[in-house]
Formats: C-alpha cells, sequence, structure tokens
C-alpha cells in the first residue's frame, strides 16, 4: 500500500514511518501542508494520515482540497490529532476516520488492514 503521513512533528512520523515500512508498505513524508498538496497532487495514495495542526494549512481544508481532484482524490484520509476535543466537535467532515496521537502500533496496523 502507498502512503503519505503529513505532519510537522518529526518525531512522530518518523516513527509511524518505520512501522509502516517495517510491515512492507510504501511511504512518504510531508511537514506542512503544501508539501502534503504537490505529493497528492502527483502520487496516488492509498492511505494519507493527515494530522489537523500544521504549521501552514488546517488539516481540514488540505482534505477537502486533496478530495477534489487528483490520483488520491479517492485515497482513504485519516485525520491525526493530538486532542480528544476535535473528534467530538468535528460535526461533519471529509475524513474517513480519526487517530488520537500518540499513536500504538496496534491501531495504526488497523487502520493499515481496514479498507
Amino acid at each position: 500500500m502507498n502512503l503519505l503521513f503529513v505532519d510537522d512533528n518529526r518525531a512522530c512520523i518518523d516513527t509511524l514511518v518505520d512501522i509502516a515500512a517495517g510491515l512492507g508498505h510504501t511511504t512518504a513524508v510531508a511537514h506542512d501542508g503544501a508539501h502534503c498538496l504537490a505529493l497528492a497532487g502527483e502520487t496516488r495514495f492509498d492511505r494519507i494520515f493527515l494530522d489537523i495542526s500544521l504549521p501552514d494549512a488546517d488539516g481540514r481544508d488540505i482534505c477537502s482540497r486533496i478530495r477534489k481532484t487528483g490520483p488520491s482524490s479517492h485515497a482513504r484520509i485519516i485525520a491525526m490529532m493530538g486532542h480528544a476535543d476535535f473528534v467530538e466537535g468535528s460535526g461533519e467532515t471529509e475524513f474517513d476516520g480519526f487517530l488520537l496521537k500518540p499513536i500504538s502500533l496496534q491501531v495504526l496496523e488497523l487502520f493499515l488492514l481496514t479498507q
């Protein structure tokens, strides 16, 4: 599976990439919204793990922009956040799921195995 991890926390993303690569997945990394949009616009990703709070953008806006067009428009996009209150107050979003940080190996595997 081709995965994109988007987070400005490099330690968090390095751990997730190591786990996913160890499970046999192809991975790419972006540390901000602009780089995420560039990658998603040129490559078809199966799953995108997208931090809600990026230095240059809101993850909800990035998700909406990816959904509109491009090779990753049908990717399963999972929101990653450090606060549970986002999930409770999120209302309607275009995300396919939510992960609360820190993300455990078991939870990541579950999201990689489900369609």
